[in-house]
């Protein structure tokens, strides 16, 4: 009988173990968070005369590391506008642009794609965003 009850002790014991160690598995992966972001636009008066935007990005969720955006205007031309590699902290306003420069306001859609990391964890992400610019 002392067999017997040895190995149910030990059946017992191994159960417990497996349930202990599958219950403490990570079940999967904790889930990326893609960088949300919002453009706004500011507009100011051209050097050359005529109305022109400045737009400003916002990541709502996360710091971000910033490589680069392209614009894309309503014509549709192309801008790519290089960060540099600037972090920028949740909720801070992040240019399109470089200091006292614009875009010549046109309306319609704007297409934006912003590129870069994110701070906390180096993952790279692309993120497309529009603006429609009326009157």
């Amino acid at each position: 009988m002392k067999s017997s009850t040895r190995f149910g002790c030990a059946a017992i014991l191994l159960l417990a173990l497996f349930v202990i160690i599958n219950g403490c598995k990570k079940k999967s992966d904790d889930p990326v968070v893609t960088p949300i972001f919002t453009v706004t636009s500011s507009a100011v008066l051209l050097q050359s005369g005529g109305e022109g935007l400045q737009f400003f990005a916002k990541c709502t969720n996360n710091d971000v590391k910033m490589t680069n955006v392209s614009l894309t205007d309503p014509t549709p031309f192309i801008t790519i506008y290089d960060c540099r590699g600037v972090t920028f902290a949740k909720n801070a306003l992040i240019p399109l642009q470089n200091t006292d420069e614009a875009y010549a306001k046109k309306t319609g859609v704007w297409k934006f794609k912003l590129v870069g990391i994110r701070a906390s964890d180096n993952a790279s992400f692309a993120v497309d965003e529009t603006m429609d610019v009326s009157k």
